[in-house]
């Protein structure tokens, strides 16, 4: 997206030029449209959104980042959000509605026709994270009690679907799963011939309380278009595409990412000043706690670093080692943790590599440092403490980063906290515990 076309909308916006620019809306793809509304401010922000026609808006609100989200459903009225919740799919319009206030969304539903109405409050009685919060409930279901011509005939009559796939799935009588079947595979058979003789089994299906994350890890192992979800009775209430599984891996991995660096997902770049520095600021609270208490632990050796003020060179050196070992080891963990390769039983194998390899990681850059210290030609008591503390604290980062995340996974927390939380605070303290303890007992024997 060009910065001069932005540029352009704005004065069009305030020149109030209304259809100069509904023509401009019209040419400009959907994804583009909605990175443009992420960059205006409030005002501008809901007199654009306004220009759009409806079926194209009711694709841009699915687009937008979470700030700009919530900004539009604050203040657009419920009339207009409930006609673009009227042109999403039910799962789609589930998403966006959980996100008003309840007065408002009660307005919004019911102003939706009936079958809309049942289907939303339907879906918004699971949370947003799971398979019945994330399923469609539109899709070809047939019962295995119809014969070919009938299912043909209803096809004809519903259409062509431009959504989902080309899979029919299949229910006995009382609505209980019993298989798909590829549509294709009608114009093989005879007419007559009933459903229950060509359905074949489904490799995968989900749970209406199932994590999302955990749908995502069995479409993934069985190569499936479309996971179906079923409820406790093993009755078909809905799908999940391939396109909500996408969108559920991009909203995890930007979700961990954010986390990782102490930020919330509702936060955007483009958001008010003021607004994002209250979202952020919690975080930097924790991580000045977590400074402090390195900082005490620095003070609790003045006098060694008064008799060895050059040691004072090492300790970043020695906490950013540790902490950068213990990152890379964090990363690995988690994103094995979210694919299913490793459980909670895995942590003692894992801890165990992970201790020799941080064992070899801490010899070659203690190695590093100590010769660097040598040629530097500061005291030569240096060079073995720093090699040593380097070792320690490496090898203190591969640990926390093993387990940590595991211990979180463990008790229900987010594991991409461990980075930015637990991780930082631990090799910075210890660091710096390890490097100025070791200066202590050194400079007894061997005097600076």
């Amino acid at each position: 997206m060009d910065a001069d076309f932005l540029d352009r909308v704005e004065e069009l916006l305030e020149q109030g030029k209304t259809a100069e620019l509904g023509q401009i809306l019209d040419k400009i793809p959907v994804r583009h449209l909605a990175r443009i509304l992420e960059r205006l401010d409030r005002d501008d922000l809901i007199a654009l959104f306004r220009l759009i026609d409806t079926d194209k808006a009711a694709d841009v609100i699915l687009e937008l980042d979470d700030a700009t989200l919530d900004v539009v459903l604050r203040e657009l009225e419920n009339e207009r959000i409930s006609k673009l919740v009227e042109e999403m799919d039910s799962d789609e319009a589930a998403d966006i509605v959980a996100e008003m206030s309840p007065q408002d969304r009660a307005a919004v539903i019911a102003r939706l026709p009936a079958d809309d109405r049942r289907d939303l409050r339907e879906l918004l009685k699971f949370p947003p994270d799971t398979a019945g919060g994330r399923m469609a409930v539109e899709f070809l279901r047939v019962r295995t009690t119809d014969s070919v011509e009938q299912v043909v005939r209803r096809l004809r009559r519903r259409g062509p679907d431009p959504h989902y796939s080309n899979l029919l799935f299949v229910t006995d009588r009382k609505g209980h799963f019993e298989g798909a079947l590829a549509i294709d595979k009608l114009l093989y058979y005879s007419p007559r011939k009933k459903i229950r003789e060509l359905v074949e089994s489904y490799p995968v299906k989900a749970f209406l309380l199932e994590d999302q994350e955990s749908v995502v890890r069995k479409a993934e192992k069985t190569e499936v278009p479309v996971v179906p979800v079923v409820d406790e009775a093993d009755k078909l209430r809905g799908i999940i595409t391939v396109e909500d599984i996408i969108d559920v891996i991009r909203e995890e991995t930007t979700e961990d990412i954010y986390r990782s660096g102490g930020v919330s997902t509702e936060t955007s770049l483009f958001e008010s000043p003021v607004r994002s520095a209250g979202r952020r600021f919690p975080w930097l609270l924790v991580n000045l706690g977590t400074a402090f208490v390195a900082a005490s632990v620095i003070g609790l050796f003045q006098n060694t670093i008064r008799s060895l003020v050059a040691i004072t060179i090492f300790l970043p050196i020695v906490a950013g080692l540790g902490g950068n070992a213990g990152s890379q080891t964090v990363v690995m963990v988690i994103r094995s943790l979210a694919l299913g390769e490793i459980t909670s039983s895995d942590a003692w194998r894992l801890l165990r590599r992970q201790l020799l390899t941080c064992f070899l990681l801490g010899l070659g850059a203690g190695i590093l440092a100590g010769v660097g210290a040598l040629i530097l030609k500061l005291p030569i008591i240096l060079a073995p403490l720093v090699f040593l503390a380097l070792v320690i604290n490496i090898i203190i980062g591969g640990i926390v980063g093993t387990l940590v995340p595991m211990i979180l996974r463990r008790l229900k927390f987010d594991p991409s906290l461990a980075s930015s939380i637990f991780l930082t605070a631990t090799t910075d303290t210890l660091g710096f515990l390890v490097l100025l303890g070791l200066a202590t007992l050194a400079l007894q024997y061997f005097p600076a």
